[in-house]
């Protein structure tokens, strides 16, 4: 698996988060229930696209200690979080950009093994995923670099 090096511009993204790590796989998967489940997507108005934003930050360390793990959908710059929502602004900058392609969520969990094997000199800052139901499969990712 090889990541090619892009800029990105910041993210305003609404949404929910709660505290995870890796080694908590159950915890991320019921997050990502309640945010379908509650059908928050569908409660963020003024969103630019129909692609869920995975944001991985506020780390206490490297991959192996605990983060926020925040679900949301891109919104513009200065929209407001309704109530029972977030807003969170993902700085901008370098990024290293791979894809996991397949049978989800079993590729993505494929790629991240990769991505935290690879000898990138990551920030810890923010990394982030865009699951857009148009791409068929594929999970875009970006590691802050």
């Amino acid at each position: 698996m090889g990541a090619e090096t892009v800029i990105r511009n910041d993210l305003t993204l609404l949404g929910i988060a709660t505290r995870a790590s890796n080694d908590q796989a159950e915890k991320l998967g019921a997050h990502w229930q309640r945010f379908l489940g509650e059908g928050i997507p569908e409660r963020i108005a003024g969103r630019l696209d129909g692609a869920i934003v995975a944001v991985y930050c506020d780390y206490e360390g490297d991959h192996t200690q605990p983060y926020t793990f925040f679900l949301g959908c891109r919104v513009p710059p200065d929209a407001q979080a309704p109530d029972g929502l977030e807003r969170l602004v993902v700085p901008g900058g370098r990024f290293a950009h791979l894809a996991a392609e397949g049978e989800q969520p079993q590729a993505l969990v494929r790629a991240w093994q990769q991505i935290w094997e690879l000898p990138l000199d990551r920030r810890y800052e923010a990394d982030y995923e865009i699951h857009d139901p148009s791409q068929h499969g594929r999970v875009e990712i970006f590691v802050g670099v």
